[in-house]
This record gives C-alpha cells, sequence and structure tokens, in this order.
C-alpha cells in the first residue's frame, strides 16, 4: 500500500526468548527476512511471559523518510 511499511523499514529489533533452544531458530529467521546491514538488534533470554505457551517475543522500531 501507498505510504505503508515494510520490512525493510525497520530499524531496530529487541528480541526476548525463554530459553536458549530458542536462539536458533529465531537468529535463522532473522537473518533470512534482513539484509545487509542488518537492523541494529538486542537479543535478551527472560524467565517467561504473561502466559506460558508465550516463548518469544519480538519488538521492532520503524522508521521512513517523507
Amino acid at each position: 500500500a501507498e505510504g505503508g511499511m515494510g520490512l525493510a523499514d525497520i530499524v531496530r529489533i529487541n528480541t526476548f526468548v525463554t530459553g536458549r533452544e530458542h536462539l536458533k531458530g529465531y537468529m535463522a529467521v532473522r537473518d533470512r527476512l534482513f539484509g545487509s546491514p542488518p537492523p541494529a538488534s538486542t537479543l535478551m533470554i527472560v524467565s517467561g511471559f504473561a502466559r506460558p505457551e508465550f516463548v518469544v517475543e519480538i519488538e521492532v522500531v520503524a522508521a521512513k523518510a517523507e
């Protein structure tokens, strides 16, 4: 859509996972989706989320020049 945003507009990724076993899968998808140079990113292991079935949370910041 005109004026919309996409993956190319993402400038920062903050990711939270509940265990090291989720790191490899997450990083494989991240690397497949983003070109070079990739967005700035932080990856943290946390003790849990509001619901026990949630194991990964991804927060992104996107910016687009007008």
